[in-house]
């Protein structure tokens, strides 16, 4: 009997013990093969997974700690990636580990035995390859390396002494490959309400489509081409078609940041939903305004702080005080998640209405979420 509880205690004691030493032993291998990538900063080793390659810094995400670390290139010492990356620049593209910063200004990468240095200001678009990580926000990233964009939108269900439904789109496409860059927006309004004693109205429906290309023929200039579509029928427009083209000067904040004035000549034409009293009118136009696009980075809170704006003026050459058109966007966008985000929408619309009674002037403020890419 002795015996057999002997041998019994004996076998518990091993079964125990490889249970206990197999754990650990499978955990020393499995911190063992964690590699990542690895950044030296003056002396320290930093390990983890690059995020994104900005104007000035590299932002870097450490390994079981959350937020975004933004480091200096000229701080980097030395740099090495597990993962392989696909950059774009220009017309060109390179694809294979991060291996060095050469100069505070240039990013070495390597693809098997070939090493290729490329000028961080040239690089257009940043991408882990799919097979390193095969996450929808990285496949849609390879997928269009090109294009960048972003779509919000935005809700009010009021419901009480009056009912109000309102639902608010904005969405915002950029293309950009050498010296060409083509953009698409759409803004788009709708609102109805209804009370007890009114019926249900529409007071609001409004569509904006601008589609412009331009074509930088040096680094600061470019000449461009520019359709504006739109209608609001609240405010008696059944249907408006704006061409400009001219020239534009691109004033480098940094990388990410800029001010764009532009000038040239256009053509207005408007239909009105009241033919009776308002006949369609056209007329040539001056055509004058900017864009721009402003990244606070580093803010308290939500790291990161988007501030883009657009201004188009087009006075009629023979008239200006009697026919012209005024529209300005304001929008500050924070991210909320990942790729998801939150924007504040401002629209100021100024132009000749022939209505008295609606008046020139319309501004909107929208508080809306969604993505950029």
């Amino acid at each position: 009997m002795w015996s057999i509880l002997r041998t019994v205690f004996v076998s518990s004691i091993l079964v125990f013990s490889s249970f206990v030493f197999a754990g650990g032993s499978i955990q020393e291998k499995e911190e063992k093969e964690v590699v990542l990538d690895t950044i030296h900063v003056h002396g320290m080793v930093l390990k983890g997974k690059i995020m994104d390659l900005g104007p000035n810094k590299l932002s870097f995400r450490l390994v079981n700690i959350e937020g975004i670390n933004r480091i200096a290139y000229k701080d980097i010492d030395k740099i090495d990636t597990k993962y392989n990356y696909n950059i774009y620049y220009g017309n060109n593209s390179a694809r294979g580990r991060l291996t060095g910063i050469v100069n505070g200004d240039t990013l070495e990468i390597r693809n098997g035995a070939q090493t290729k240095q490329i000028n961080i200001a040239d690089i257009d678009h940043f991408a882990m390859t799919m097979k390193d990580d095969p996450s929808i926000e990285n496949r849609v990233k390879n997928t269009l390396p090109h294009i960048s964009g972003n779509f919000n939108v935005g809700f009010e269900l009021e419901s009480g002494s009056s009912d109000t439904n309102e639902i608010t789109l904005d969405a915002k496409l950029l293309r950009k490959k050498g010296q060409h860059e083509t953009t698409l927006g759409v803004i788009y309004d709708y609102e109805t309400k209804e009370t007890s004693t009114t019926p249900k109205t529409t007071t609001d429906d409004d569509l904006h489509v601008l589609l412009a290309n331009r074509y930088y023929y040096d680094p600061d200039n470019f000449i461009f081409a520019a359709i504006m579509g739109e209608y609001d029928h609240p405010r008696g427009i059944d249907s408006r078609l704006a061409g400009t083209a001219g020239y534009g000067h691109h004033f480098r904040l940094d990388k990410n940041s800029y001010i764009r004035p532009w000038i040239g000549l256009g053509y207005v034409w408007t239909s009105y939903t009241d033919e009776t009293n308002h006949s369609d009118i056209s007329y040539t136009a001056a055509a004058m305004g900017l864009d721009t696009k402003y990244q606070f980075n580093d803010v308290m809170l939500i790291n990161k702080l988007k501030v883009d704006g657009q201004l188009i003026y087009m006075p009629s050459i023979s008239d200006p005080n009697q026919d012209w058109i005024t529209r300005a966007n304001l929008g500050f966008t924070a991210p909320v998640y990942g790729f998801l985000t939150m924007k504040l929408g401002i629209q100021w619309i100024n132009d000749s209405n022939p209505d008295p009674s609606i008046g020139n002037n319309k501004t909107k403020t929208n508080l809306m979420f969604g993505f950029e890419f």
